[in-house]
């Protein structure tokens, strides 16, 4: 097994993704810019790359989380990452649309995951860090979430966004991932471990299958169809002898 993979194991196939990268950059003698990535793909790629080829990282914004990277194989002097901010205001008729909502209404129109960066989703307010190539399809496209009419135009100007955080307590038997994810989504562990072993949950941004896994403190679980969740030990027992933790869901 080649090093680097066996390195990154259940990342495998994205370190085989930026080892294709770094050859075309190489053989080539061009830059190659990236999807967005997840933190845990940014942190692997510059990883691997090391200090073989120059790096110029961006989401979009400042506190962007989702971002595209471009590997260089000279000192790059001016960046572009082609990168379009979209807007939107909308009125909550029936509900406040939520980050699902607005991820569920883009991939519908056919974009893939990795084309779009993060998605800021406010009372009124939605925010779309997308790929530039795809912005005139968005605002022709995407005219209607959750039954709110939307209108995406380009936006210049400054983001500032503060991601809202509500927590809770639970106690759980151990922090083993299936007891987590049933304290997340308030439900038995059989349907935790339904959705594990569906590999429909991810922590600290990797696919997890195995029920047993045991969950560090301050790791993110995410579980598709129910959100993101920030998970945290309080270093406290319940009178039942049980483990009690904090989850941090985001809104």
């Amino acid at each position: 097994m080649n090093k680097v993979f066996e390195h990154y194991r259940g990342n495998e196939q994205f370190a085989a993704r930026v080892l294709d990268w770094m050859e075309q950059c190489e053989r080539r003698y061009r830059c190659v810019i990236t999807p967005f990535l997840t933190p845990q793909e940014l942190s692997i790629a510059k990883c691997i790359v090391g200090k073989r080829l120059f790096l110029f990282e961006d989401g979009g914004y400042a506190q962007a989380e989702r971002k595209r990277l471009m590997m260089a194989p000279f000192e790059l002097t001016q960046e572009q990452l082609s990168i379009t901010c979209l807007r939107a205001s909308y009125q909550p008729r029936q509900r406040i649309l939520t980050h699902r909502d607005v991820l569920g209404a883009l991939t519908g129109l056919g974009i893939a995951r990795d084309q779009l960066g993060d998605l800021l989703v406010e009372q009124e307010c939605i925010t779309v860090f997308v790929r530039s190539e795809l912005s005139e399809l968005i605002m022709r496209e995407c005219t209607m979430i959750g039954r709110c009419s939307i209108s995406f135009y380009e936006y210049a100007g400054e983001i500032q966004f503060e991601q809202q955080l509500v927590t809770h307590t639970a106690s759980i038997s151990s922090m083993r991932l299936d007891a987590v994810v049933s304290a997340c989504i308030h439900s038995s562990r059989a349907k935790a471990q339904t959705l594990i072993q569906g590999k429909c949950v991810k922590v600290n941004q990797i696919p997890l299958e195995d029920c047993r896994y045991l969950c560090n403190n301050n790791c993110t679980v995410s579980i598709r169809g129910f959100g993101r969740f920030q998970i945290s030990a309080t270093g406290r027992i319940s009178r039942k002898g049980k483990i009690v933790i904090e989850i941090g869901t985001y809104q």
